[in-house]
């Protein structure tokens, strides 16, 4: 099956943030036993995990990984999956997962090419957990250092927490779906003001008003940044797969130093290459995020772009900030969390579905 197969057959049944966010840097290979247990939301017959060895955007300072940089060579040694109705609890069946008919995967350095499993016969039902297993061994390879799941490594006898295991970017059903919608973000999108594991996110929550024939796949990434989506390396790759893209982008890019003008630009290019690629999209204002001095007028500058002028790029704009910011002349100010809590992911999904985008 080629990449291209995968994603017709595909589509992802998690609302999970999914992204690389930061390579280990570790001296010499160490070998790690991990899981994660990932709600699926509708189910389907069988599945596939996507993952590459490429970082999606850049991390913090960037001093650890920035955006596209590719891992090095690693082992996954063994990767198994079963399907539990309580998270947290030991699977009665596992599935053993191979790759081209092996049950181990070779990943060499510098290749940013995704990859993705045999398919696995699980017939799963939405609300189940996927509990995922996997050992690798390596220097350098991607995790997801904020994931917003609980993620556990094996020490010992016991388990204790850790997110240096990869995750997948994809927890994929080949159950048919009339649409496939995709959230790009940063960690206001992945959910990071949430608690672990609640999939009480504003993305998940708009996904559980959707149709069961809608797909949601969320691409929130913690510290993302436009500038690193408009280099249309493989995040933007992914989020291309969708019919619909949610780009809600722009925090990050302020809080590091970039322009206003830097920020429209970087908005600009990410629209209409996701246009060229044939997806409807729906641009978002740039949240509140309690800015201060030149970043507290660039963001009102941007917001005042994105209404006025890339709407008209865009297929529609949702008011976000409008949403969860304070009224004016404090509209910069966040209501409920620079990263927005539980009751303001919920009042943000309850006005986006109110104006029907969708």
């Amino acid at each position: 099956m080629t990449l291209s197969e995968f994603y017709k057959t595909y589509s992802s049944d998690c609302t999970a943030g999914s992204a690389n966010q930061v390579l280990t840097r570790d001296s010499e290979p160490v070998t790690r036993c991990g899981r994660i247990y990932y709600r699926l939301s509708h189910g389907g017959e069988h599945y596939s995990l996507l993952f590459s060895n490429q970082i999606d955007s850049t991390f913090a300072d960037g001093s650890i990984s920035r955006a596209n940089d590719i891992g090095g060579d690693w082992d996954i040694l063994s990767l198994r999956v079963g399907l539990v109705d309580v998270r947290g609890t030991e699977p009665n069946l596992w599935h053993t997962v191979t790759f081209d008919g092996k049950e181990t995967k070779h990943i060499s350095a510098g290749n940013p090419e995704p990859f993705f499993c045999d398919s696995i016969p699980l017939s799963a039902k939405g609300g189940q957990y996927l509990c995922y297993e996997i050992t690798v061994c390596g220097a350098c390879y991607p995790y997801h250092e904020e994931m917003t799941l609980n993620v556990i490594i094996r020490e010992g006898d016991g388990w204790i927490p850790s997110k240096k295991i990869p995750a997948p970017l994809m927890i994929g059903s080949d159950r048919e779906v009339s649409r496939r919608i995709g959230f790009l973000g940063d960690s206001i999108t992945q959910g990071c003001g949430t608690e672990y594991d609640s999939y009480t996110h504003w993305a998940a929550k708009i996904a559980e008003e959707l149709p069961d024939t809608d797909a949601v796949w969320d691409l929130g990434i913690g510290y993302a940044r436009a500038y690193d989506a408009a280099s249309d390396c493989g995040w933007l790759a992914r989020v291309k797969q969708c019919d619909t893209v949610n780009v809600c982008m722009g925090v990050n890019d302020l809080l590091r130093g970039r322009t206003g003008e830097e920020v429209v630009s970087d908005l600009t290019t990410i629209v209409r290459a996701l246009k060229a690629a044939g997806c409807r999209v729906i641009l978002f204002t740039v949240p509140p995020f309690d800015m201060t001095g030149v970043a507290k007028d660039y963001w009102y500058y941007v917001n005042d772009k994105i209404r006025l002028t890339i709407a008209n790029e865009a297929d529609a704009v949702f008011d976000f900030a409008a949403v969860l910011g304070q009224p004016a002349p404090n509209a910069h100010l966040s209501v409920y969390g620079g990263h927005p809590n539980a009751e303001g992911c919920a009042v943000a999904a309850k006005a986006y579905l109110a104006v029907k985008l969708l």
